[in-house]
């Protein structure tokens, strides 16, 4: 009887981890790029551009993936609202798309820096 009882519990344990959403940033396979997504969507590149002048401080550009979607990342330490700067891919912030700042960088997975230098 014990020995039921503690397999019982193992498959239980199993099943339990089993039961994790891993799939929540899962790669996407309807992206809007095909390699360089600053070069082909031109609402980035403004976005980037402007990052871009003289004197602007660092600047880093992440492409994340977050619930099987990619969104992107212009990171300057100069910006006092970083979720503004955290697009999907049309363009639209996840302020705009009710996504939590906080939750965002909590559960995003960075999957590649497209671009980081200072300006």
């Amino acid at each position: 009887m014990k020995n039921y009882l503690r397999l019982a519990s193992l498959l239980f344990i199993f099943s339990m981890n089993a039961c994790t959403d891993d799939a929540s940033n899962t790669l996407p396979t309807d992206t809007c790029f095909k390699k360089d997504p600053i070069a082909e969507l031109p609402w980035l590149k403004t976005v980037v551009t402007q990052f871009q002048q003289p004197k602007s401080g660092p600047l880093k550009v992440v492409l994340y993936v977050y619930k099987s979607e990619y969104y992107i990342a212009v990171n300057n330490p100069l910006v006092s609202s970083p979720g503004s700067y955290i697009f999907n891919c049309k363009g639209e912030s996840i302020g705009k798309l009710n996504i939590s700042y906080n939750q965002f960088t909590a559960d995003a997975l960075t999957e590649k820096v497209l671009l980081e230098g200072t300006y």
